[in-house]
């Protein structure tokens, strides 16, 4: 059986959140394409005049209230065969609907392929830890720890949101247990106490944290820049996604830009600031911040 076979058989099989009989063998075991996926579905749009994302023209990004159950019998197939790829399809058709986020999903994804280059930069050096700082859903945090079982992933927020509970249950549902995924209350500072505490207990004197990975993914204003700097001073490897950047940290106030480019602006001056060895993007009809800078640890 290759692998077209594989893929409708196990589709047939998918569950109700992606199934439907009246989906045709070709639209499943068709290679995924964005350009295709978003071709009709609703922009995001801050007024009430609504519009419609269009094949292979990148404007506008998809409404982040859509669901997996809002889509068309033929998207919902889409979207089945890049999660069944991903080895996550079964995991969100065990979800509760309202936490099944289109844009969340595949900002997720699209982070997480990130973070896999980002360790094939690293070689042969392996991570002991991966810190998910405002880790909001946590399903980042969640496809590392279900990825690589033998590093301890810790999702650190204020508190714990229900979507993030509801994704671990769906995880552990499927099958991956998570026993590698921690969640911790709390922000940056328990991070640094944790870190602190670690130096004290360290016997040997030596500071060797080079083992460690920081994400911050959307973190908002400040954040960013305390994270990289936090991964910085303790010799760790870090992904951003920066968000709502305050100008102050690089950019004279009278200076008058347009959003986008104060934002690339922004991102070029962290990314020199940090040396970052890796600066990319994830698809604007994703997330209108795809931004992704990125340090290995790897001179």
């Amino acid at each position: 059986m290759d692998q077209a076979d594989d893929a409708w058989r196990e589709y047939q099989n998918s569950g109700p959140a992606f199934f439907d009989e009246t989906v045709a063998r070709e639209v499943v075991i068709a290679v995924w394409s964005l350009d295709l996926f978003v071709d009709g579905l609703q922009a995001r749009s801050r007024s009430s005049i609504k519009s419609v994302l269009a094949n292979g023209i990148n404007l506008g990004q998809i409404d982040p209230n859509i669901r997996v159950e809002d889509l068309s019998p033929n998207k919902r197939a889409m979207i089945w065969r890049h999660l069944h790829t991903s080895n996550t399809a079964h995991m969100v058709n065990l979800l509760p609907p309202q936490y099944a986020r289109v844009k969340e999903i595949l900002e997720s994804l699209e982070v997480f392929r990130h973070i896999e280059k980002l360790l094939r930069r690293r070689g042969n050096t392996t991570y002991g830890n991966i810190y998910d700082v405002g880790c909001g859903h946590g399903l980042v945090g969640m496809l590392c720890a279900a990825a690589y079982p033998h590093i301890r992933v810790q999702c650190i927020d204020r508190v714990p949101r229900e979507s993030f509970q509801a994704q671990r249950t769906a995880f552990e549902a499927s099958g991956m247990s998570l026993d590698n995924l921690h969640f911790v209350t709390g922000d940056l500072t328990v991070l640094e106490e944790n870190v602190l505490h670690a130096q004290n207990n360290n016997n040997s004197g030596i500071k060797d944290n080079s083992g460690s990975l920081l994400l911050c993914v959307h973190g908002c204003k400040s954040l960013t820049h305390e994270s990289i700097e936090l991964a910085c001073s303790n010799n760790w490897s870090w992904l951003s996604l920066p968000c709502c950047l305050q100008a102050e940290h690089h950019l004279d106030a009278s200076m008058k830009v347009k959003d986008d480019t104060r934002f690339g602006i922004l991102c070029g001056a962290i990314a020199a600031k940090y040396k970052a060895d890796s600066i990319t993007e994830i698809d604007s009809r994703i997330t209108g911040r795809g931004i992704v800078l990125s340090f290995s640890g790897k001179c």
